[in-house]
């Protein structure tokens, strides 16, 4: 197979979470949120942003926490955060630190996870 068509294929799923229809699972909502981290200025280390994974917490419909890996056994734990959909903060709460650090990040991932779960709550 030519690189070009692997690439093409492997771009298109890449994208297929950001991409589902209303009927999306909950699942999906999360890429919303894990790249509205891996966007933010939370202080990665050991690994690269596109590498890390988020493994939700808890969830309880008005904030979600998660810890950031980098492996899929959850193993290799970067730090923690916590995210309110409603005033759209995002805050480092990393054991180390003496009290949470609000974080930025792209909107435009926090617009995406919103609408995810306002269509997901409608269907």
């Amino acid at each position: 197979m030519n690189r070009f068509f692997i690439r093409s294929v492997l771009s298109v799923l890449l994208l297929l979470p950001f991409a589902m229809p209303a009927s999306a699972s909950e699942v999906s909502c999360y890429g919303y949120l894990t790249e509205l981290v891996r966007s933010s200025n939370f202080p990665f280390q050991y690994v690269g942003k596109d590498k890390v994974n988020l493994l939700i917490d808890e969830d309880d419909g008005e904030m979600v926490c998660a810890q950031l890996f980098f492996d899929t056994n959850g193993t290799g734990t970067i730090g923690w955060v916590k995210y309110t959909p409603a005033t759209r903060i995002l805050l480092n709460t990393s054991a180390e630190l003496d009290e949470p650090v609000a974080l930025s990040f792209d909107a435009r991932f926090a617009d995406g996870y919103a609408k995810c779960l306002t269509e997901k709550q409608a269907g």
